[in-house]
């Protein structure tokens, strides 16, 4: 896989296997200061203006499930998995290239916004087959139909507002981004909590969806008027052209898309809407898990690149602490996931949901080897070879749907619970794309990296005795327990390097800074 980089990818690394071989002399002392400032300001950040969004993800996790039940709760995540499949079909992951190609020329964006609308609503009618055909493989009928036909109808807006999206992140206009954000997932969120309180089925919430997205698109259609227009009249020649440029970009987005949401996909087809709904809960508290990784590597990306800019020692010396520090940061959120995985889903959302425990311990093994993926990725694309993590997505997607093949209707058969199928698949293809990883960066780790682990191993064991000693009292206390437990075991330990504990204290501080006028 290596050997297949590009041309002036394997020039730059000479004779160095892991494409990582010395060449300039590495980043000034001053440099790597101010590049440590730009790191703290980054991640405090980035911590920051997701906090709103986290509370509302995290009241959506406690509420919604509980109220809409297991079996609405896979209707629900049915919905989900259609509208991602389906959107990478529409889109084809032409986002990327209209920010850089509207960045390079503003003056393309109207014919480049109006093509892309219009390949995407030509796209709409084979993703309306493909939906059909699912529908029809799958025995779907009632709720669990719908549910499809719902996630294709919000495919219908979004192929109009996401390139209007793509030219104000290319003109920079960034607010409307926020904004995009803060309608998506905060708006939107808080409108799907209080219908569950209301009672209201996963259809009716799927069904608001639809209306707000429509709401949306109209919102971002206005906006777009005052900062470029849309030329809707465009050539077939232009929209064949586009869909030819949009190749590369489309194969990571439709392996990446494909991967993430096929298993929900399977499982809808193959088990019923209760199981699936035992596998969609614990995917929605795996994504809180996430938090940290993806944190970490956007802050750290730009770093990343400047430091590869300087030469792969210097992307080695850069890499190093990033690709140490979440694989220190999965140990306690893997081990404390298992520990209080029952208590959790027993006390929040009740016998209901007894199916996910085991699907959530499984998914938990998941964590260090997902960590270590997500910034393996980025210090890819800092060096120029994305297109190799893109052929490993690849083999993702034909590991994961092969193991589910097999695994979800030899659990679903022997114990009614295909999700546990779901979840071992899962935790098979996380390791193997982390074994292909390991290979890919195997020259950023060093003899400290080893001991750096060791220490994390023993902070984790610590956090582990004191949850389970916690747990006794309840719930509330064992978790309280680890969050208290590890960081203060790390400290003692020396887990963290001086500048991380120096990155840590300086984002608190500017994170408290920015909070306190609101709450003061």
């Amino acid at each position: 896989m290596i050997s297949d980089a590009a041309p002036e990818e394997t020039a730059r690394a000479g004779a160095d296997p892991a494409g990582l071989e010395p060449a300039k002399p590495e980043l000034p002392a001053a440099h790597r200061q101010s590049s440590r400032s730009l790191l703290i300001r980054n991640v405090s950040l980035l911590t920051g203006s997701q906090l709103l969004i986290w509370c509302v993800t995290l009241a959506w996790t406690l509420i919604v499930p509980r109220r809409l039940g297991a079996g609405q709760m896979g209707v629900y995540t049915l919905a989900q998995a259609a509208t991602g499949i389906l959107l990478v079909v529409v889109g084809l992951g032409l986002r990327p290239f209209l920010v850089r190609e509207i960045a390079a020329d503003r003056s393309r964006a109207p014919v480049l916004i109006g093509t892309a609308i219009v390949l995407g609503g030509i796209l709409l009618v084979p993703a309306l087959g493909g939906a059909l055909i699912v529908i029809r493989a799958g025995g779907m009928s009632g709720d669990p139909a719908l549910a499809v036909l719902l996630g294709w109808s919000i495919c219908v807006f979004v192929v109009v507002s996401d390139p209007i999206l793509a030219a104000f992140q290319a003109i920079q206009k960034m607010q409307y981004l926020a904004y995009s954000q803060f309608l998506n997932n905060g708006v939107v969120g808080l409108a799907t909590i209080c219908l569950a309180l209301l009672g209201v089925r996963a259809i009716g919430i799927l069904t608001a969806g639809v209306a707000m997205v429509c709401v949306e698109t109209v919102l971002y259609l206005v906006w777009a008027r005052s900062h470029f227009a849309i030329r809707w009249r465009v050539t077939p020649r232009a929209v064949l052209g586009l869909l030819r440029e949009s190749l590369p970009y489309s194969t990571m987005a439709i392996a990446f898309t494909f991967y993430l949401w096929i298993d929900s996909l399977m499982l809808g087809i193959m088990t019923s809407t209760k199981v699936l709904g035992w596998y969609g809960l614990p995917t929605r508290i795996f994504g809180v898990l996430m938090m940290a990784p993806v944190i970490l590597s956007n802050a750290w990306l730009p770093q990343l690149v400047q430091a590869y800019n300087s030469g792969p020692d210097a992307l080695r010396a850069r890499a190093r602490p990033a690709m140490e520090l979440v694989l220190v940061l999965s140990m306690p959120a893997c081990v404390g996931t298992v520990l209080v995985a029952g208590p959790l889903i027993q006390t929040l959302y009740g016998g209901g949901f007894s199916g996910s425990v085991t699907v959530l311990v499984l998914l938990a093994f998941c964590l260090p080897p997902m960590y270590l993926n997500v910034m393996a990725n980025q210090v890819m694309i800092a060096s120029g070879r994305q297109i190799v993590w893109t052929r490993v997505m690849v083999v993702a997607c034909v590991v994961n749907p092969i193991a589910n093949l097999f695994l979800i209707p030899y659990f679903q058969r022997t114990g009614g619970n295909g999700a546990i199928g779901a979840s071992i698949a899962m935790v098979v293809t996380e390791v193997v794309l982390s074994g292909i990883a390991m290979v890919l960066i195997r020259r950023i780790f060093a003899g400290a990296s080893l001991l750096r682990a060791l220490k994390g191993m023993v902070a984790t064991a610590g956090m582990a005795v004191a949850v389970l000693l916690a747990l006794r009292l309840g719930l509330v206390a064992g978790i309280a327990a680890g969050l208290v437990s590890f960081p203060l075991l790390a400290l003692l330990l020396r887990v963290l390097s001086r500048e991380e504990r120096e990155l840590l204290r300086s984002g608190v501080r500017k994170v408290t800074r920015r909070l306190r006028p609101r709450f003061a």
